[in-house]
C-alpha cells in the first residue's frame, strides 16, 4: 500500500454511512482533508481535518450540488438506494440522483470521481453481458453464504430490520441442519425461504439499482472516474491491510463443485478492508474509466462495529 504524501481535498457523499464512514477515517488516516456531505454528516464526528457539508442532495439543483463541490480534488459517492428493508426502495430518486451528480462534477471540474456502486454489477466469469444480479442461480448462495456469517447476518439485521430478522432465522435453521439437529419446523422454514429467494429475492430490486447506475459510466469518456463494485459478500470486519483486485468480474473461489457455479465460491471483503481499496485509489489512480472490485480475507467472523467515527484519529 503506497502512501501519498500529497494532502488532498477528499469529499465525501454518505460519511456517516457503513463504506462512507470506513472512507473517511482511512483518509483521515492518511492525512488528507475530508468534506463530508449529506443530510448529517456530523453524525460521523469531529476532527480538525474533517469539515461537514450539510445537504439533502436530492433535493438541490445541479448547479447547487456543483457549488458544494468547488474546492474539492476528488469526490467520492457512498451514496446508494434508500431503503428500509428492500420492499421500500427508492429506485428512480437514487437513479435520478447520479446523474444530477456526474453532471455536477463535469460542472465543478473536480479532477475525479469514484464512485461506489454494488456487486450485482459485476459480471458472471465468462461472459460479457450476464451480471450476478439477473443470474438465477446467484440469489440462494448468497443468501446462504452471508447467513453463514454472524457479522454479515447482524449487520443485514441493523440495516434492513425485517429482512434481517428473517436472515437470522434462516441462519439459526441451517446450523440446526449442520448440527444434526435440524426440525421439521427448521427444515420447512429452509425449503421456504429458499423457495421465496429462487423466485425473486428482495433484494434484487436494490440490487438492480447499483447495476443500473453503471450504465451512467460504461464507456463515458466525459469525465474522469473509476467504479467500485464490493464483492458480494461485504460486511464489517476487521482491517487485515490486504486485498486483491479484480476488473469487471465477481471473484469466485475454488473449483466448481455443484451445478451452480456460486455455491461455495462466493468472496467478499470487510469495510475497512475496502477503505483501504478505495483509498489507495485516490491516492494513485490506477483504475481510471475502469469498473472493479476488491476481494479480502474474511476468516475472522468477529463482530466489531458497522460504522465509526472519524473522532480521535491522529491528527498530525
Amino acid at each position: 500500500m503506497a502512501q501519498n504524501t500529497k494532502s488532498l481535498n477528499v469529499g465525501v457523499i454518505g460519511p456517516a454511512g457503513f463504506t462512507g464512514s470506513h472512507t473517511c477515517v482511512e483518509l483521515l488516516r492518511r492525512g488528507h482533508h475530508i468534506v463530508g456531505i449529506s443530510r448529517n454528516p456530523e453524525a460521523v464526528g469531529t476532527h480538525p481535518r474533517y469539515s461537514p457539508r450539510p445537504a439533502d442532495l436530492e433535493k438541490l439543483s445541479i448547479q447547487e450540488i456543483a457549488n458544494l463541490f468547488q474546492g474539492l480534488d476528488i469526490l467520492i459517492s457512498a451514496y446508494g438506494p434508500h431503503t428500509t428493508g428492500a420492499d421500500a426502495l427508492q429506485y428512480k430518486p437514487f437513479l435520478e440522483l447520479v446523474r444530477k451528480l456526474i453532471i455536477a462534477v463535469k460542472e465543478s471540474k473536480i479532477g475525479y470521481f469514484i464512485f461506489i456502486g454494488g456487486a450485482g454489477s459485476l459480471h458472471v466469469p465468462g461472459t460479457v453481458q450476464i451480471c450476478t444480479v439477473d443470474h438465477p442461480d446467484f440469489f440462494i448462495p448468497y443468501r446462504r453464504a452471508i447467513a453463514d456469517s454472524e457479522a454479515h447476518t447482524t449487520y443485514m439485521e441493523e440495516r434492513l430490520g425485517p429482512l434481517g430478522s428473517s436472515l437470522r432465522r434462516f441462519r439459526d435453521a441451517r446450523i440446526l441442519e449442520r448440527e444434526g439437529n435440524a426440525t421439521p419446523e427448521s427444515k420447512a422454514f429452509i425449503e421456504e425461504y429458499e423457495k421465496a429467494v429462487g423466485l425473486k429475492d428482495k433484494a434484487s430490486d436494490f440490487i438492480q439499482a447499483g447495476r443500473t447506475s453503471y450504465m451512467f459510466f460504461d464507456g463515458n469518456f466525459s469525465f474522469k472516474w473509476t467504479y467500485v463494485s464490493p464483492s458480494p459478500l461485504y460486511r464489517p470486519g476487521k482491517r487485515t491491510g490486504q486485498y486483491q483486485v479484480t476488473i469487471d468480474d465477481v471473484p469466485l473461489q475454488g473449483p466448481q463443485t455443484t451445478l451452480n457455479i456460486f455455491e461455495g465460491r462466493l468472496t467478499g471483503i470487510t469495510a475497512a478492508d475496502l477503505a483501504i481499496a478505495i483509498s489507495d485509489e485516490v491516492e494513485q489512480q490506477q483504475y481510471v474509466g475502469k469498473h472493479w472490485t476488491a476481494v479480502g480475507d474474511l476468516s475472522d467472523d468477529t463482530l466489531v462495529p458497522s460504522y465509526v467515527t472519524v473522532t480521535n484519529i491522529g491528527t498530525s
